[in-house]
């Protein structure tokens, strides 16, 4: 570049009538992969206008999948499979131990990195198409399990990857919950006590009604689990509207 620029190029922001006051924060400009990229950040007040009409789309998410979006009014659903995250962290949890073995903690340092930046790669990708899903049903509510407690991230865990995992699937969480306030929806969170057990169809709740990814019901309702889960979690009351119900 001689010290200069030769070219200079515009990209315009998307608009959102929900954002008020946005101020410039920080720039850098670095070069990776022959180019060179400029990344800043911009920090804003959003006004949370939720529609009176509150349709709800329920996420679930998982391993085999790595979130389904369930409208249960209409029946429809999407999935993003986890089968190539699955790939990566496998490959990637491989390698963490041949470090920690060997005490290289800088190698290991950027392992963590590159994984965490393909992992954030997908989440954004996973929550815009799950906002666009919801748009599209013309839900006015995302409902997500409430994971904060140990206990409910079991599903997720390996013992050796407790972390990354727990990392990325509250990294999905983040990036949807602001996706969807720039889409005028709002994210709340549900109790996810047994909602891979219980039947959407009937609320009947049997353990044994799930067996691998096929959920059968006495009722004759029959789906993929993951499917019937998010339907569950699309009809579960929020942990708000429990409280105020309790009070």
């Amino acid at each position: 570049m001689n010290g200069y620029m030769d070219k200079a190029s515009k990209y315009y922001l998307p608009s959102y009538e929900n954002i008020s006051k946005p101020r410039k924060g920080n720039g850098q400009l670095f070069f990776k992969n022959g180019k060179w990229c400029f990344s800043f950040a911009i920090t804003f007040e959003l006004k949370n206008e939720v529609s009176s009409e509150e349709k709800e789309v329920g996420v679930d998410r998982g391993l085999k999948y790595i979130a389904v979006a369930g409208d249960k009014e209409v029946g429809k659903y999407i999935h993003f499979s986890g089968k190539h995250i699955g790939h990566i962290r496998r490959k990637y949890s491989r390698l963490r131990r041949i470090f920690m073995k060997n005490k290289n903690m800088k190698a290991l340092k950027r392992l963590e990195n590159k994984e965490q930046r393909i992992i954030q790669y997908w989440n954004h990708v996973i929550s815009k198409e799950i906002v666009r899903f919801a748009k599209k049903q013309g839900a006015s509510i995302i409902k997500i399990e409430d994971l904060k407690s140990i206990r409910s991230m079991k599903k997720f865990w390996k013992r050796s990857d407790r972390n990354i995992n727990s990392w990325a699937f509250f990294d999905l969480e983040e990036k949807l919950t602001y996706k969807a306030q720039l889409a005028e929806l709002e994210v709340v969170k549900v109790n996810p006590f047994k909602t891979s057990q219980e039947c959407s169809n009937c609320g009947n709740v049997v353990k044994k009604n799930r067996r691998g990814s096929l959920y059968t019901c006495s009722c004759g309702y029959k789906k993929d689990a993951d499917v019937n889960a998010s339907f569950v979690i699309s009809t579960r009351p929020s942990n708000e509207e429990k409280a105020i119900t309790a009070t």
